[in-house]
């Protein structure tokens, strides 16, 4: 009775310390911006996505364009400035400036959201307002000023094209099939305890230690281990549905372009960290094994 309780308690541990890990690690990325700026700011996926930037905004550019005279050089003026903006001495602080109001902004929308459901608001299951929208008008302000200085050097041009200096893509992130608006804000709410779930789950685990009986600690010890490698797992493969989830729905539309760099980006911050959570893991599973044998030689030394 001891040992199956014992295992219990193993199953629990294993469990509520992966939930505290991949917590500790997303209460990072939402409330700490050095993290989300190195996610994104930086690698060749974060690259990639602040290479399709200028992309969105040539094509906005472009559509404003009225069908005249000029057209065609200003079309070409402005498909070749678009190209330029990257390379523009404020794009980098620019980029910067966007993770960071993206990021602030969806923590508000999540806090707007709470505020709501504490008011006995009942938020629809089909709700986007949970989901990740890339604020990026500080881009979007460098952009237009490219675009307009490229296009006034037109012959016969008016001028700059009058644009507004925003750009706004929503990302399907989390998709609401996935997680609900409602959903999204209690897992916001339970990452910031992170260090109260993990504290449980060192507690669940010495009782689970003190539960089980002399010569089968190691029990204790394989299951934990074992439960905490499968949950990596078992994110590894979430995460997987989720990108496909989002890429399907982005499918046709301005924003998958956008779409495969941002996840690749958040792809290659998650995969580490998951394989650190499998590896300690694996680790403690092994220490288990090996206290298996070496509880086993001692019965046949004794017998």
């Amino acid at each position: 009775m001891r040992n199956f309780l014992a295992v219990l308690l193993a199953l629990v541990a294993g469990i509520t310390a992966s939930v505290g890990l991949v917590a500790w690690k997303l209460d990072g990325v939402i409330n700490v911006p050095e993290q989300v700026q190195e996610m994104f700011g930086s690698g060749e996926a974060a690259d990639q996505l602040k290479s399709v930037v200028p992309e969105a905004l040539g094509k906005a550019a472009s559509e404003s364009i009225d069908i005249g005279v000029v057209g065609d050089a200003v079309n070409a003026a402005v498909s070749r400035a678009a190209g330029e903006i990257t390379s523009h001495e404020e794009f980098d602080e620019a980029w910067s400036e966007s993770l960071e109001q993206t990021r602030v902004g969806w923590v508000e929308d999540i806090h707007s959201l709470r505020d709501r459901m504490d008011t006995g608001e009942s938020i629809p299951e089909n709700s986007t307002d949970a989901q990740l929208q890339l604020r990026l008008d500080p881009v979007a302000e460098v952009g237009v000023s490219v675009i307009d200085d490229a296009v006034a050097q037109v012959p016969g041009s008016s001028g700059g094209l009058g644009l507004e200096p925003e750009l706004r893509v929503d990302m399907a992130t989390p998709p609401v099939s996935m997680l609900t608006a409602e959903q999204v804000v209690l897992a916001e709410e339970l990452i910031t305890l992170w260090p109260v779930v993990l504290v449980l789950a060192g507690i669940v685990l010495l009782m689970a230690l003190l539960v089980a009986s002399h010569g089968n600690r190691w029990i204790v010890w394989l299951i934990a281990g074992l439960l905490t490698a499968i949950s990596g797992v078992a994110l590894k493969v979430g995460l997987a549905l989720i990108q496909n989830q989002v890429l399907d729905t982005a499918e046709d539309t301005p924003q998958l372009s956008l779409a495969r760099p941002f996840l690749r980006a958040f792809q290659e911050w998650a995969d580490p960290q998951l394989i650190v959570l499998m590896a300690i893991g694996f680790g403690f599973a092994l220490l288990g094994i090996l206290g298996g044998f070496i509880s086993a030689n001692r019965q046949r030394t004794r017998y």
